[in-house]
């Protein structure tokens, strides 16, 4: 598959599954922060919440597809546990949202 064509699929994915996987092979792991550092951020507490809200909502999404079959994989626990921590990342940044309000 055609470098360009990865790139271009993962991008609609919204997540990179091809570069994961061969880093997998290669006994590797990757750091896939979704959070998009360079987005514009108000850091109100507003904007926390909405994050919050998205960042639970794909949880619940994967943990829906996770248990379809009423077995939840090593990939999929890999993959619960990953939207997890960034579902943590986004309340620890809340929590310094609101102390930076309250300092």
């Amino acid at each position: 598959m055609p470098i360009d064509a990865v790139i271009n699929l993962e991008k609609a994915a919204g997540y990179p599954h091809v570069t994961s996987a061969l880093a997998e092979l290669q006994g590797t792991t990757l750091s896939h922060d979704e959070r998009r550092s360079n987005s514009p951020k108000t850091g109100d507490v507003n904007y926390d919440i909405i994050a919050l809200s998205q960042r639970f909502a794909m949880l619940m999404s994967k943990y829906q597809q996770s248990i379809e079959d009423g077995i939840i994989t090593v990939n999929e626990a890999k993959r619960l546990l990953k939207e997890t921590s960034l579902l943590q990342q986004v309340l620890i940044d809340m929590k310094l949202h609101l102390e930076d309000e309250n300092g």
